[in-house]
This record gives structure tokens, sequence and C-alpha cells, in this order.
């Protein structure tokens, strides 16, 4: 290829990137989904985490640290930078996805060598749609792969510095991204055939010594505040806990939860093969997910340059995408599936693309098979191409069973200024679901909104708030920050002496007017399992009141004893220690309103 084709090509990959940009955002963005001002629950769980920092609190130092600083950090920043509220939130993770979405088409164009198969790739990684939250599983993994190409291109110490530098701040990110960054980078050296074994091994302790040396000032504030072997024992009770919770359930191919559709029941032949398929579309991605790596290493074993003689190190390039897809694989697809589909759509479009160009070589151009293959060219090429047809069918088939429809929920399907037209009424909606006093005008408000109004009304703008039940959105909208360290504390988590003394210690500092524990057979497993910091609160709060939040989170409220309550807040009629009308923002700290 001539230095000018090269560089044609560049620009127009160039251009389609920033074409899948530009489709990726309104397509994102227009459709929000979440039930709390337009993020989920989930989203909460870590976003409340990083607007604590908002407080005055730094991860470790003052709460538990599930792991992921750098999150909340980048979430604190953002309301900083871009403004209070959820729609600066929405506004940055939907830009971040976009970016990720772009560079997703570039690096699967990269590794099949057709711009058509990136697009292919980059179209069913859009389609499924990764949660706003889970940005740093596209973003980490869309900076460490090409990184990573590029130290296998050219190994040396600039990119392998590089490459320790993207595997701490994935660290930061997640802690379990800085260790699949560090699988691929070992996986990587393995597969390098022009290195040497010393010279693989010299790449390898030189890049584990700059991780170290990299992450040694984190290290070192941890081991300041409270030490690195208590932390690490509460982040793995905590992530063991967490998986315990929600194990993988392998489900069926033909019997669909949500029920049979029209066409899977009274259809015929390839009609209802679809609609069967497309019934059970989680089951059938999750499988194909779980397999596709595999398959691409079997593809890989049968090349001899992975059908890419023009790219340097192409076999371990590739080989690292698989081995990488299958380490994600494992850690993060669990239930429930429909959510977590996509937190491995990174590498899983890459080889896609790959393996749409792949396949068919391995029939048209038989000199690129490994040469104990060759003697079996047609036989490998029809079991490679028996394999991934029907894979490519069903992928087809479950991408255009909704994407019209998803189109047209983000108002793309009409004239030009349509989808501008729902974007600036998604953030406005988002604006209005943020201010607390439209929904003090509203009594059709869900129960949850009532108990951020009446949090926000009922303590004071520096006051902490203690909440057994995980209800991170609660606190997030009422602009309080949560106590003891925690921003939910129940059973099976944080229960050590160590832990709970910890959690008492920071409560006696805060000024916390009320808790709000469970009911029931769950506040009793709670007083089982928190023994230590229920003989502070019976000590120092005293029940005064219950009550049922849509119809399934019931609440116990304890207030501290001695205090004066200033009035009752009639919604719930609940004792107030505040002035009982909804306050505005906190502090200056928050940043301008959005």
């Amino acid at each position: 290829m001539t230095g000018a084709l090269m560089r044609w090509r560049s620009w127009l990959i160039g251009l389609v990137a920033a074409g899948v940009f530009a489709f990726s955002w309104p397509f994102r963005f227009n459709d929000p989904g979440g039930s709390f001002a337009g993020l989920t629950d989930d989203h909460f769980f870590y976003l409340v985490r990083g607007w604590q920092i908002l407080f005055g609190d730094l991860p470790v130092r003052d709460f538990v640290d599930h792991g992921a600083p750098l999150f909340y950090y980048i979430g604190a920043a953002v309301q900083l930078v871009l403004g209070r509220g959820t729609v600066s939130e929405l506004i940055f993770c939907t830009t971040a996805l976009s970016l990720g979405a772009a560079m997703t088409f570039w690096l699967a164009a990269r590794a099949s060598g057709w711009i058509w198969a990136g697009l292919a790739g980059c179209l069913l990684h859009i389609w499924l749609g990764p949660r706003f939250y889970n940005y740093p599983k596209i973003l980490v993994y869309t900076t460490a792969i090409p990184v990573l190409w590029w130290f296998a291109s050219r190994p040396g110490a600039s990119p392998r510095t590089w490459a320790a530098v993207v595997t701490v701040v994935a660290f930061l990110f997640r802690h379990d991204h800085g260790v699949f960054v560090a699988i691929a980078m070992g996986t990587l050296l393995l597969f390098m055939s022009r290195l040497s074994l010393a010279e693989r091994l010299r790449h390898g302790i030189i890049y584990a010594l700059l991780v170290l040396a990299f992450a040694a000032p984190y290290l070192a504030f941890i081991q300041w505040n409270g030490g690195v072997p208590f932390y690490l024992r509460q982040a793995s009770a905590w992530a063991e806990r967490d998986r315990a919770r929600e194990p993988v359930v392998w489900p069926g191919l033909f019997d669909n939860p949500d029920g049979v559709s029209d066409e899977a029941r009274d259809g015929t032949g390839i009609t209802k093969a679809i609609a069967v398929v497309r019934d059970n579309r989680i089951a059938w991605l999750y499988y194909f997910e779980i397999l596709l790596p595999f398959f691409a290493l079997a593809v890989l074993a049968a090349s001899q340059s992975g059908f890419r003689p023009d790219w340097p190190e192409a076999r371990a390039k590739l080989a690292m995408v698989a081995v990488l897809m299958a380490a994600l694989d494992a850690g993060f697809l669990r239930s429930p599936l429909e959510a977590r589909l996509a937190d491995t759509s990174v590498p899983l479009a890459i080889l896609v693309a790959w393996l749409m160009v792949a396949v068919p070589q391995m029939l048209l151009r038989p000199g690129e098979l490994h040469p104990r293959i060759r003697p079996y060219r047609r036989a490998a090429a029809g079991a490679a191409a028996m394999v991934w047809a029907p894979a490519v069918l069903m992928l087809a088939a479950i991408v255009s069973g909704d994407f019209a429809e998803r189109l047209d929920k983000a108002a793309m399907t009409e004239r030009w200024g349509k989808m501008f037209e729902r974007a600036q009424g998604v953030a406005g909606q988002l604006r209005l679901d943020w201010d607390l006093t439209h929904w003090m005008a509203r009594p059709d408000r869900p129960d949850l909104i009532t108990l951020s109004l009446y949090i926000n009304a009922c303590t004071a703008p520096g006051d902490r708030v203690l909440v057994q039940s995980y209800l991170p959105q609660v606190l997030a909208l009422a602009r309080r920050a949560f106590a003891g360290g925690h921003a939910d504390l129940r059973p099976g988590f944080f229960e050590t002496e160590e832990a709970q003394r910890l959690t008492v210690e920071r409560l006696r500092r805060q000024s916390v007017p009320i808790i709000l524990l469970d009911t029931g057979k769950s506040l009793e497993n709670f007083r089982e399992s928190f023994p230590i910091v229920i003989d502070y609160i019976d000590a120092n709060y005293e029940a005064s009141a219950t009550h049922e939040f849509d119809g399934r989170f019931g609440l116990t409220l304890y207030t501290r004893r001695g205090l004066t309550p200033a009035s009752v807040w009639q919604p719930l009629g609940w004792p107030c220690y505040a002035g009982g009308t909804v306050q505005g923002e906190p502090s200056a700290a928050w940043g301008r309103a959005s």
C-alpha cells in the first residue's frame, strides 16, 4: 500500500470514527432509561461515593472504597466542572461512551483490515448499550488495547512505560481492570514471536516494577489510612460476598422467562426460528460471548499470520484480545445478564470484525493457513464456516429485532432536527427531576422521592445519614452525605469487628441526627450481623417511626436522643430537625446549578 493510499485510508477511518461518535451520542443520551433523574440506582452506587468527596471526605480515609477511587474523583469533578445534578453526569457518561464507540470502531477496523467489518463490530457494541456508569469498562480497554498493540509492534521503553501507566489508571478506575490489563500484557509477551524468552522476561519484569512504582503513592495513602492488609481484607470480603449475591445463572436457549411471542408460537420455518432466538436473545448472546474467544483462538491457531500478514505480530495481538475477552467474561458476566452483556463489548467487537474477514480467508487464501493445517484446508475452512455463518445470522436477527425501535426512541428516524429537540427535552426533564421543589408540588411522586425530600428538608446541609438498605439514590437526590463511611450497610458486608469499630468511630465524630434501618426480619439480621454498631445505635438513638416506601422498602426511623424536633414533616408525620422546607444546594463546593 502506497503512502498516499495509507494517508487516504487513515483520513477515511478518522471520518467514519467521527461519524460513529456523532451517531452514538444522541442514540444514548436521548433514551437514558434511568428511573431516578435519568440514572439507575446502580449508577448512584458509584456516584454517591464520588459526591461524598464534595463534602470533604476522601475514599479509604473517611469512607469505604469499594476499589474504584478514580471513578469517585471523576464523579466529583464532573459536578464541579459541568454543574450540579444528574444532567451533567449523563452528558459526561454519554460523551465517554461515544468516544469509546469511536475507538472501538477504530480497533475493530485495524484488527480486521476492513472498514465495513469494523463498522459491523462497532454496531454490535453500540446496540449492546453499555450502561452509563460502566464507561470505564469501555474506555479502559479501548485505551489499553492500542497501547499494548503499540508495544507488540515496537517493543521498547516508551510503549512499555505507557502500558504500565494504563494498567495503574485501570487499577484506580476499578482494581480488577488493572488485573485484566496485566493479564493482557502477560498474554502478549507470551505470544510475541519476534522476542526471545529472555527479552520477554526482561520486559515483563520491568513492566511489573513500573506498575508497582506508579501505584506506590496510592498504596502509601492506603497504608497511612488504616493499612493495606485491612484494606485488602475488606475489599476481598466485599467482592466475594457481592459475587455470591449475584451468581451466574445458566439461561436456557428456548425458555424465555418473559413469555413466548406470537411469532415464536404461531410462526413456521425461518420466521419461527428467528422469533425464538429473539425471545431468548439474552441466553443466545451470553453463550456466544462465552464461546467467541475460544473460537477466535482456534481460527488463530489455524493461521500463520492471523490472516493479517501486513500487520506486525498480528497473531499475538489478536490472541491477547481473545484471552482478554475470556478473562472479562469470567469476571463480568453474572446476573443480571441483560445489564452485563455489554461489559465485554470492546474485545467482542474486535473479534467479531476480525472473524468476519478471517473465516472467509481460510478458504480464499490457503497460503495464510498454518503449514500443518493446509492439507486439511477445506475441512478446516468448512468447519469454521459452519460455526461462524449461523453465529453471524443469529447476531443479525437479534440486533435487527429492536434496533429500529431504539432509533425511534432516540428521535433519529424522523426529520434532521428532531433528535436535537429530543436531546433538549431530555436535558430539561433531567433538570426538572433534579429540582426538589418540583417534586414537592406533585402528589404522585414516587415514595423514595418523598424520602429524599424528608431528608433534605429535615436535616442540615452538614448532617450525615446512615442508611442500612441499598438505596443510594435517596441520599444523592437529598443532597446529603452518608454517615459512618457507608452509603449502605447491609448484612453480609463489613461485619468484622475492626470494620464495625471503624464505623462507630466515624459515627461518633459526625453529626448524624437520623438513621434509617430496615424493618422486620431484615432489621433482626442487621442486629445479629452488626452487634457493635447496634450497641452504639441503641445507646444513642431511639426508634421514632416506621414507613413502607414504594410498597417494598420498610424503613425504621431512628432519631438522636436529646435532640428536640423543630417540627413534624407532614407528608410522613416524621420529626423534623431543620426548617422543614426543601433546601437548596448544601454549599458552594457543589458548583454552579445545572
